[in-house]
This record gives C-alpha cells, structure tokens and sequence, in this order.
C-alpha cells in the first residue's frame, strides 16, 4: 500500500499492518493513532473496500473486526484476563479501575494459586509462570498491555474489550430463558 494517490492516508501502511495482524491502537500508540482518529472516515471506507471492519470501540481505539468466534490464542488470552478480573471481584476491589490503573508482577498474580485457576489455565494449555509471561507477550503483541519488563504490566485502553465480553457472557447467562429455551 502507498501512501499516495485517491487514499494518500497518514501512516497507512503502519496502521494497515498493525490492524491486519489483530493489533488494537489507541491513543499510547502516537502517531498511528492520531492519523486514525483524524480520518477515521476515510481509513473505514478503505478498509471496507479491501474486506475489512474498523471497529471504533466507545473507549476510544481501533480495531479490525474478525470472526465471532475465538481463535486458542485469543481464548487464552481471555482466560487470562478473565481469571484476574475474577479475583479482584472476589476481593471486592472495583475492577475496571484496579485493572487499568495497576502495575502487576506476574510472581504475585493469583492464576497458580488456587486449583480452580490453575484448571482454566490447564483448559487455555497455560500451567507455569513462564506461560503466564508468554501470554503477557500475546497480549502486548494485540496492544492489550504494556510490558515494563519480564515480569511487570500494565493494561493499556482496549483491554476494555475483555470487559466488554464479560459483561456480554453474565448478561446471556443472567438473561431471562426465551420461551424456545423452557423447558
């Protein structure tokens, strides 16, 4: 792709690659970003014509849209951020704020502490500290995270997506049985 021509679009070759391989940009990613968010319009309908959904989540970042159902990567990924927002909840810490606004060491994360954890993460083919840094890295590679070394974290914005998809599950799961679904 050039950057010249009818869609002579900043960067777009960086943000069509980052998108393309499942990144999520948001505004800790600079320049990228801006471009996004200053031609929105313009990048959408040039992905769409080459096959693509940008997604622009109501946090703010971007995305590319893909199939509705999970990839082993991705659901490992979930796990891993599921069995943390679990935990918090159960220590009755408000959740979206401790997640994006905490440093976490990944020797004091609660995945390998408790035998139901460690039964998801067996589930995800996760079962040491060392697997738990390599889906930091997954996760850092999708822009989920921002890695301060080996063992530290933070969340960065489209983590949101994982709440997002929580709120979803214990919304279906709460959700009334429709009348195909009694008994």
């Amino acid at each position: 792709m050039t950057e010249s021509g009818p869609y002579a679009l900043p960067h777009l070759a960086e943000i069509f690659d980052a998108l393309r391989r499942g990144r999520h940009l948001c505004a800790a990613d600079g320049k990228l970003y801006r471009a996004l968010r200053e031609h929105v319009d313009a990048y959408e309908d040039l992905f769409r014509h080459l096959g693509f959904r940008l997604q622009v989540h109501q946090r703010d970042f971007f995305y590319f849209r893909g199939k509705d159902s999970l990839s082993p990567l991705a659901s490992r990924m979930a796990v891993f951020v599921f069995i943390l927002i679990e935990s918090l909840s159960d220590q009755g810490e408000p959740v979206a704020d401790a997640l994006m606004t905490r440093t976490f060491a990944i020797p004091d994360l609660p995945h390998l502490k408790s035998a139901r954890y460690r039964a998801y993460l067996k589930e995800a083919r996760a079962s040491s500290e060392d697997d738990l840094r390599m889906i930091t890295r997954q996760l850092e590679r999708f822009g989920f995270v921002q890695r301060h070394s080996e063992d530290t974290f933070s969340f960065r914005t489209p983590a949101y997506r994982f709440f997002d998809v929580c709120i979803e599950i214990l919304n279906r799961d709460e959700a009334p049985p429709t009348p195909e679904q009694a008994p």
